[in-house]
């Protein structure tokens, strides 16, 4: 709309635009100029930074019923929760399952966060504001392929159809292609059965709720059709139809093999990255941290989705076998940014 009202090609129109929001989050994109030129340093503290102030954020809404939880991951979003000398910061025990394998301790946040999962389509609502998040795809793959065999029913399998954008060489490269799943693409193998949780990857229709991100109830499988039900938000309850769509590269994705992946915009949604649970609230959360956090706000952002703290436990895979359960992890905080963002 701004390009079409300001006659320009330029992103926004050639407008500056000012994204505001809980800057202890996973970074929002801020600024975006108006041409190649360095915005004027002086320009942004007089002007811009001013309008963050107003929109500075002390109390999560989530959890305004928990003080005490609410103050802890405060401290965690503002980089002031005491730290060890390898400034790593130590969970309450309560939110933590203690470790023993990677086999053992996953089951267990599995079967905490999903208690009784044969009866979750007879009880979706109390089932479907629970989740696990956790740090990449790969992770969030694994964990909803354990779950998705351990739900109830017939499963449907959809597959994708990879093309090389290089027709010269897609004869060779199909089956390499179909092991691939780039950020923001679903899976080239989709098994979904009926009554399973999914998230749609894409805008598909904002003013119908199908939004990058909408929760939704698989109803009934066709082969060229999704029949599901927003589970979620404004829209919950909506019967909807998802067909499949094409999927193109991202233009700045190093993938060796640019290709396109036709299938439907989803993926299941027992388990999701972290980066896509900002703005969700869940009635139950696990983490799963394999790894330590690898980005600003990632942890504030994990424990922020739940309600209180009896609602949410975490498994931290130890750098250490001999303190497997010293409950320590790792929490990235750019303590000069939330400075910045308050300054006038």
């Amino acid at each position: 709309m701004l390009q079409d009202t300001n006659d320009s090609e330029l992103l926004f129109g050639g407008k500056v635009i000012v994204f505001g929001d809980d800057f202890r989050q996973i970074l929002p994109v801020v600024l975006k100029a108006t041409r190649e030129e360095t915005i004027n340093a002086s320009l942004v503290n007089s002007y811009l930074w001013p309008m963050l102030e107003k929109l500075k954020l002390t109390e999560n809404m989530r959890a305004k019923f928990d003080h005490l939880f609410n103050q802890f991951f405060l401290q965690i979003g503002n980089g002031t929760e005491e730290t060890d000398v390898d400034e790593k910061i130590r969970l309450p025990a309560m939110m933590t399952i203690p470790y023993e394998d990677d086999e053992t301790s996953l089951n267990t946040l599995l079967n905490l966060v999903f208690p009784n999962i044969l009866n979750y389509s007879n009880n979706v609502n109390f089932m479907i504001n629970r989740a696990i998040l956790t740090l990449t795809n790969d992770y969030v793959d694994e964990i909803n392929n354990l779950l998705i065999h351990k739900f109830p029913g017939n499963d449907m399998k959809y597959y994708g159809l990879d093309e090389t954008l290089d027709k010269t060489e897609q004869g060779f490269q199909e089956d390499f292609l179909n092991t691939f799943t780039p950020n923001g693409l679903p899976p080239h193998e989709l098994v979904l059965k009926p009554g399973c949780p999914i998230m749609l990857l894409r805008n598909i229709s904002p003013s119908e709720g199908l939004c990058n991100g909408t929760r939704l109830i698989c109803n009934r499988f066709e082969s060229n059709i999704i029949d599901a039900k927003i589970a979620t938000g404004h829209y919950r309850g909506k019967r909807v139809f998802l067909p499949r769509v094409p999927f193109l590269p991202i233009e700045n994705d190093k993938h060796p093999f640019p290709f396109k992946r036709t299938q439907f915009p989803i993926r299941l949604s027992f388990a999701m990255i972290i980066n896509k649970s900002q703005g969700q609230t869940l009635d139950y959360v696990g983490i799963y941290l394999p790894q330590p956090v690898f980005l600003h706000g990632q942890l504030y952002v994990a424990l922020s989705r739940a309600k209180n703290a009896n609602s949410i436990k975490v498994v931290i895979r130890p750098t250490n076998v001999e303190n497997c359960n010293d409950r320590l992890t790792k929490n990235i905080v750019y303590k000069e940014l939330l400075t910045l963002s308050t300054s006038s």
